[in-house]
């Protein structure tokens, strides 16, 4: 868990309130309106963050497996409640971190403060490429940047978490893929 941090000392109180969590399949780490400020570390399997519209529908927000940070930042930032919710797609075991302790460890340690920016930097460029791609290009196109950037969703993922995440209902995910296939583009 060290995430390019060398010495991993100004964390050692942050890393003692760890705690390890085992999760079923879909079952929630957290739910939107909840008031838990964490970072959690994903040891293994597959989250997805996703937020409910007011008619109660589902949209996903983002995809993570192992080796990721994810968290309600914005939430602990503001002292509120989390946007969003936390599932598990598949098993999971994650390490949940609380998260005032590391920013008060950030403001006393360069090399802890230094971490912090990079993980949030990272967050902000994926947040920002995954919105100019919603944004600026058709369905083939996001279809086609999934592809490139996140290949190993489509595998693991249901097509109806697909459909969301890229923006579109699960009849046109279905139309695309069978275009591209027809075209000798893609096998799945």
């Amino acid at each position: 868990m060290k995430q390019g941090l060398a010495d991993t000392t100004p964390l050692s109180g942050w890393l003692e309130q760890a705690r390890e969590r085992s999760l079923a399949r879909d079952e929630y780490l957290l739910r939107a309106g909840e008031q838990h400020h964490f970072l959690c570390f994903i040891d293994s399997g597959l989250l997805r963050l996703f937020y409910v519209s007011p008619e109660g529908k589902e949209r996903n927000k983002a995809f993570y497996t192992g080796d990721h940070l994810v968290g309600p930042v914005s939430a602990a930032i503001s002292d509120g409640p989390a946007p969003f919710s936390i599932q598990a797609l598949e098993a999971s075991d994650v390490l949940l971190l609380p998260y005032q302790p590391f920013v008060d460890a950030s403001a006393t340690h360069p090399a802890v403060a230094q971490l912090n920016i990079r993980l949030l930097s990272g967050a902000f460029v994926r947040n920002e490429q995954r919105e100019a791609m919603l944004l600026t290009c058709n369905a083939e196109q996001r279809y086609r940047w999934l592809l490139a950037q996140e290949p190993e969703l489509l595998q693991r993922l249901p097509q109806h978490h697909i459909a969301s995440y890229l923006g579109v209902d699960a009849v046109s995910l279905s139309r695309l893929k069978r275009k591209l296939r027809a075209q000798g583009e893609y096998g799945e």
